[in-house]
């Protein structure tokens, strides 16, 4: 992506002193991203724990048209590679009865969550280079609303929660376009402190959000039918409240423009190249590097892809193994949920933010590994003991691998082209994102959970061993 504004003029802030008012406007800005950012991830992480019972609500109806047709199809298309109707005998009474189609419609819906949020994340930065910060994060936040709104009106439709889940992965920019406000704000030494409060924000809200999710429509729920309406009603109230606080507090922080020359148009066809594949591997968006770093980058992307399309894959089919195979409610998933976010906070706020520059390697290499037992672990739990060993051990591939890794490409990338390989490497998150879910849950399905999770923790081997041998020799060479 084009390089964004990196200080902001002592003209704005209406002061004499260019350095107190640029200290006011970062921290203004920082306020503002902060609070805004957790209003909006806490609304999106409610749905995380519910997409087991939603998915059996609209199963239990019997008469989605749209629903069905999905079921038929997986039918058909099961039958037709000759593998049984796998269900979980380990459960009782009524949970035997059910299949595990709806693993693999989660997946399906997970996976296009993330290829729309690939898709739209890139222009929508390019596009705020252009024409400013503001304009496309209200954007965004007006059509997660609109989310929302289809979700607390969809208990009766299948098709209108699909509708619902589209539209959220079209307008889930707003992590983009603030993460790019924070960096117009900062100068290099406050850059670093400025995406600490965005991780913050997302520790907070992935330890929160889910649970409160959970729990509201358990203890909330009066419709027989299953109406999962108040987690979406207040998802719409915390998408309008951090909407509303970005338009009255946030400043603008790009100058109109300054994305450079041809306006919008040109900026989002420069975005573009991220949509590729094939090109962000190669680092094509930052020419500027040497042929020696971007080598050591493109090792450490497919480090990093390898690796969250495994811990992706595993983490949203979690919910459905936990409740298919140990009868877990949404109360007892928003425990999880809240287990895996508090010790993933606790994690990054003790350990991650500790860590010596020069050590990001050993961490990242430490809890990849964690992952092949965690998979093990979890796969092959029969009961919440060893379920929550496994989980404490998933924790921490969630708190520790992306940080590392992001300040090892970090200080790879040459300084004028830091934003450009951040937004690589977040571009190349979304499309892990895109297919781990899918493939996992397509395995879940055909093969069952203790296969599939053994597998997907195994095979954490493969981004462990890219690590430590092509990584680790080239960064010796580089020192």
């Amino acid at each position: 992506m084009p390089a964004v504004t990196r200080s902001m003029t002592a003209e704005s802030t209406g002061t004499a002193d260019g350095a107190a008012a640029s200290a006011a406007t970062r921290k203004s800005v920082f306020t503002a991203v902060f609070f805004t950012l957790l209003l909006d991830l806490l609304g999106f992480t409610l749905i995380l724990p519910l997409f087991p019972s939603i998915l059996d609500h609209f199963a239990a109806m019997g008469d989605d048209q749209l629903f069905n047709q999905f079921k038929r199809t997986s039918q058909r298309f099961r039958i037709s590679l000759g593998i049984p109707d796998l269900q979980p005998a380990a459960l009782s009474g009524q949970q035997q009865e059910r299949s595990w189609d709806s693993v693999l419609l989660g997946g399906l819906l997970g996976s296009l969550f993330s290829v729309l949020q690939f898709i739209s994340a890139p222009l929508a930065g390019g596009l705020s280079d252009a024409i400013g910060r503001l304009p496309v994060l209200t954007l965004s936040l007006v059509g997660t609303a609109a989310a929302y709104t289809l979700w607390a009106l969809s208990s009766a439709s299948f098709a209108v929660f699909l509708a619902s889940r589209v539209l959220a992965g079209l307008a889930r920019c707003s992590v983009t376009v603030c993460t790019a406000a924070v960096s117009d704000a900062s100068d290099a030494d406050h850059r670093g402190r400025g995406m600490l409060w965005i991780g913050l924000a997302f520790s907070l809200a992935f330890s929160t959000g889910p649970a409160l999710g959970a729990f509201l429509a358990q203890s909330l729920r009066s419709n027989s039918a299953g109406n999962f309406a108040y987690p979406a009603v207040l998802a719409l109230v915390l998408a309008a409240a951090a909407l509303l606080l970005a338009r009255l507090k946030l400043p603008e922080t790009c100058r109109r423009g300054s994305g450079g020359r041809g306006g919008g148009a040109a900026a989002v066809s420069r975005a573009a190249v991220l949509l590729n594949p094939a090109r962000l591997f190669a680092f094509d968006a930052m020419p500027t590097a040497r042929q020696f770093e971007r080598g050591q980058m493109r090792h450490i992307a497919l480090v990093y892809f390898l690796f969250l399309t495994l811990f992706s894959g595993l983490e949203f089919t979690l919910p459905f193994l936990a409740h298919l195979r140990l009868g877990f409610s949404r109360g007892q998933q928003g425990v999880m949920f809240l287990c895996i976010g508090v010790t993933s906070a606790l994690l990054q706020g003790g350990l991650v933010r500790r860590v010596r520059a020069g050590s990001e390697l050993k961490l990242a290499s430490l809890a990849i590994a964690a992952l092949c037992p965690a998979g093990l672990l979890l796969g092959n739990a029969t009961g919440q003991s060893v379920f929550y060993i496994g989980v404490l051990l998933f924790s921490m591939c969630s708190a520790c691998p992306v940080p590392a890794l992001t300040a090892m490409l970090s200080q790879l990338a040459p300084p004028e082209s830091q934003g450009q390989a951040l937004g690589v490497l977040r571009s190349l998150g979304s499309l892990a994102r895109a297919v781990g879910p899918l493939f996992a849950s397509l395995a879940f399905w055909l093969y069952g959970p203790t296969l599939s999770y053994s597998i997907g923790g195994l095979a954490a081997i493969l981004p462990l061993a890219q690590l430590i041998i092509w990584v680790q020799p080239l960064r010796k060479k580089s020192e």
